[in-house]
């Protein structure tokens, strides 16, 4: 028997939730915590996944460490040393630096696109192969899991959405079978349910319950225009010596200048599907053409609300 939403399985330090299907009300706000909405209309939701500033955050925190160890040994004089420590962070850094613009240069996969008139999903494969699941044979999953270290327990997890293959669309989901997924590292538990209520949103309830893509912060601003932005939010909410410490020295030692530049460079072209059918697929329909919701479904919902509104 395939899961359904509320099916939970426990392990001894991790937890399995299934949020679909059915696709129900998670009781959460719908958010986009990871970024994930790329263009949405009263059609369609376009979803992708960039997230890459966590490691250009890392490596640049790397690089900028590794050039004042080598300053403070130049500066004791042991250039002997300094050669050493040099070479050294320049391979190790040179190295990983080389790895990920080789992944950031690889070109945008296309969105996974959901249309809530037809109540279907289109996955498009890079090499631009594509198939239309429908919407309710989609499995949200929010796996997470307990790390225990000398810092103390920390939680992990994140938002897995499995697809059937091509041709194998309505085939029964089971946890060895293969699929095609997109996973989101939300942190599991209310974060996975709020960036799943985004989707579940759109679907069933329609396209102003879902936020309005943010993938680019302050994107009509300039880069200047949106540091000085944000500075003076950070100013009101933590105070002047918070703000100058976190948001303009930490602005430099992690070069987010940078990023931000870099990043609305990668974002600035979204890709869209291409094939005639996808296009023609994605064109709005009538009303009276408009796929509803499945018997078992509309039930669901229903005894769901009612326990929502109850609580």
């Amino acid at each position: 028997m395939t899961e359904q939403t509320g099916d939970t399985k426990l392990g001894l330090l991790w937890k399995q939730e299934h949020l679909a299907p059915l696709p129900i009300p998670t009781g959460q706000p719908a958010s986009d915590l990871m970024n994930i909405i790329w263009r949405k209309n009263q059609v369609l939701l376009d979803i992708g996944s960039f997230s890459m500033g966590g490691g250009f955050i890392t490596l640049h925190l790397g690089t900028f460490i590794s050039v004042m160890i080598v300053a403070y040994v130049v500066s004791t004089g042991d250039y002997g040393a300094a050669l050493a420590l040099f070479s050294a962070g320049a391979g190790l850094m040179g190295t990983l630096w080389y790895f990920f613009i080789k992944q950031w240069r690889k070109p945008l996969i296309p969105p996974i696109r959901f249309n809530r008139q037809r109540r279907e999903v289109c996955i498009t494969e890079p090499d631009g192969s594509y198939w239309f699941v429908p919407w309710e044979r989609v499995h949200a999953i929010a796996p997470s899991a307990f790390s225990l270290n000398t810092s103390g327990a920390s939680k992990h997890g994140s938002l897995l959405l499995w697809f059937p293959l091509k041709g194998q669309e309505h085939e029964d989901y089971a946890p060895d079978k293969q699929g095609w997924v997109l996973m989101v590292n939300t942190g599991g538990g209310i974060s996975s349910m709020a960036q799943w209520e985004c989707i579940r949103s759109f679907m069933e309830v329609g396209e102003s319950a879902v936020p309005e893509p943010s993938i680019v912060r302050n994107r009509e601003m300039t880069l200047w225009q949106s540091f000085t932005h944000d500075f003076m939010l950070a100013v009101k909410s933590r105070g002047w010596v918070l703000a100058i410490l976190w948001e303009g020295l930490g602005s430099i030692v992690f070069n987010v200048f940078l990023f931000e530049y870099f990043l609305r460079k990668k974002l600035c072209h979204i890709p869209d599907l291409i094939s005639p059918e996808a296009i023609e697929w994605s064109k709005p329909l009538p009303p009276e053409q408009w796929s509803k919701r499945s018997p078992e479904l509309e039930q669901a919902i229903a005894e769901r609300e009612a326990a929502l509104a109850a609580a």
